[in-house]
């Protein structure tokens, strides 16, 4: 499998993070795109390299479903328990519902509900602005969030890339917005779901998973990651600019230009504790 091993770029390199991580550590905008493009470029066929904005490294790499648990009798209690959500919003809303089953559990993650599927984009502006923003959040369940540009005097010096990797195997029946291979699943929101859901279309929403087994899901993702790129906080804030195109507003449409959001804000559902669909101000 590809990764950064033999990548050579002047002035930068691989160093050991605060994290206790191995990074690719980049000083331009040049470089970030390098190699980025790098790893596309030598990347088996049937491998496609995405990329995830994160504000920093974590032990492990599990969708929000999976958080917190180590049995596979929890897995199976929370997978009951986001099947019934998915009947809830099937039951309240043709719309949800006249959307491809593949496709339902992915647009709940995008906003708020707990789900197998984990965010990535094909945009290195989208992933910048996730690496250099901070997601805050109140309210009895967390429904309430907030994002701001993070402060390194605060928040540390560093912002991340990871460089997810999924494979296609171009075997499995083609269906509208999504690949899948014999390690992942891959969707595509801006195919998959109508723009009437605009969240997913104004961030360049894909999400994948790995691929279950025999004794149930992997909880830990981090296999798939292919490679991490650190960079200063302050550089990344000065590459991503500013503009109306990379503001909250644009990235989080307000439900009254996002219809389907407005549709899924209005629909109860009984198992909170696989969250709710967050309600994101500007």
């Amino acid at each position: 499998m590809a990764d950064l091993s033999k990548l050579t770029i002047a002035g930068c390199g691989f160093e050991t993070d605060v994290s206790g991580q191995k990074v690719f550590h980049v000083n331009s905008p040049h470089a970030l795109m390098q190699a980025i493009g790098y790893l596309k470029h030598i990347s088996e066929p049937w491998e496609r390299i995405f990329v995830r904005g994160q504000r920093k490294l974590y032990g492990s790499m599990r969708p929000t479903l999976y958080r917190g648990i180590s049995s596979n009798t929890a897995q199976d209690k929370r997978h009951r328990k986001l099947s019934k959500v998915i009947e809830d919003f099937s039951a309240s809303s043709k719309l949800f519902k006249s959307i491809p089953d593949y496709a339902q559990e992915p647009l709940l993650q995008h906003y708020g509900i707990q789900t197998t599927w984990l965010d990535m984009v094909d945009n290195v502006w989208v992933a910048l602005w996730f690496a250099v923003h901070r997601a805050q959040s109140t309210g009895l369940e967390n429904q309430y969030m907030h994002f701001d540009a993070r402060n390194s005097s605060d928040d540390g010096e560093f912002a991340y890339i990871l460089l997810i990797r999924t494979d296609d195997s171009r075997k499995e029946r083609v269906k509208k917005g999504i690949a899948k291979g014999k390690l992942t699943e891959t969707v595509d929101l801006r195919i998959a779901a109508p723009s009437v859901f605009l969240r997913p279309h104004a961030q360049h929403g894909l999400l994948f998973r790995a691929r279950g087994t025999e004794g149930g899901r992997l909880v830990d993702y981090s296999d798939l990651v292919a490679g991490v790129l650190r960079f200063s906080l302050e550089h990344g804030k000065a590459w991503l600019g500013s503009g109306a195109m990379h503001t909250v507003r644009s990235l989080f449409p307000p439900p009254f230009f996002d219809d389907g959001y407005k549709i899924l804000l209005g629909v109860e559902h009984s198992e909170k504790t696989v969250g709710l669909i967050t309600h994101v101000g500007a």
